[in-house]
């Protein structure tokens, strides 16, 4: 019974873990919609509420240090949001960061894998030894031999002399 209530809340973190994990790389954007918009929900009912306690001490025509404590409360409570609002604000930009660079290693690798692609064609060309004039990546030398055409010239069979044989001495 012990080991698999472990088991339960050893499952139950990973799965927390993985949750956040994946909200923090911007997998849920919709969550991150809801909790933008959830702020916004806050900061709007604080400013409405700090409307209402100065219309309350207008009319009550009270004295303001007694009646300073919820208006310094929804101040404080604004500070918070608005330091929440930076940190998120900071969070996407370092989301947006972090995926500009995961595109860039993308792009990086696949031109990487076309580079190996084209030294395996190149060595290919060459191990087959077909000249492969059309692909721009090889580097060739055009000759221009020129077309020389001789004339028929008749040239006529000299027969060497025989030499006479000498006997040895």
């Amino acid at each position: 019974m012990t080991s698999e209530k472990a088991w339960y809340w050893l499952a139950a973190g990973v799965l927390a873990l993985g949750l956040n994990g994946a909200y923090l790389d911007g997998q849920f954007g919709w969550v991150h919609g809801i909790a933008d918009h959830s702020t916004e929900i806050v900061e709007r009912a604080s400013m409405r509420g700090l409307s209402f306690v100065t219309a309350a001490e207008v009319v009550l025509a009270r004295n303001s240090e007694a009646m300073g404590w919820p208006h310094v409360t929804l101040q404080r409570m604004q500070g918070k949001l608005a330091c929440k609002r930076i940190e998120m604000a900071e969070r996407q930009i370092d989301m947006g960061r972090m995926q500009r660079d995961l595109a860039m290693a993308r792009v990086d690798r696949q031109m990487a894998r076309v580079q190996m692609k084209m030294d395996k064609v190149r060595m290919i060309a060459i191990e087959n030894g077909h000249p492969a004039q059309k692909c721009s990546g090889f580097s060739r030398m055009v000759v221009t031999v020129p077309r020389v055409e001789l004339p028929d010239v008749q040239i006529p069979e000299i027969q060497a002399p025989v030499a006479a044989s000498h006997d040895p001495i």
